[in-house]
C-alpha cells in the first residue's frame, strides 16, 4: 500500500519560502517605465511651453 504525498520536504519548502522573499525584496522599489502615452503627453507639455515662451 502506497502512502499519499502530503507535498513538498520541509528543506524545499524552506527553499521556496527563501526564494520568495529573496524576490520580494528584489522588487520592494521596482516601478514600471512610463508608458507611451505618459511620454507622448510629456512631450507635447514641453512642446507648449517652447512655443508659449516664443510669444
Amino acid at each position: 500500500m502506497r502512502v499519499p504525498s502530503i507535498g513538498l520536504p520541509l528543506d524545499e519548502r524552506r527553499i521556496v519560502r527563501e526564494g520568495y522573499r529573496l524576490a520580494e525584496r528584489m522588487l520592494a522599489g521596482y516601478e514600471d517605465p512610463p508608458g507611451l502615452t505618459f511620454r507622448i503627453g510629456r512631450w507635447l507639455a514641453q512642446l507648449r511651453l517652447m512655443v508659449l515662451a516664443r510669444d
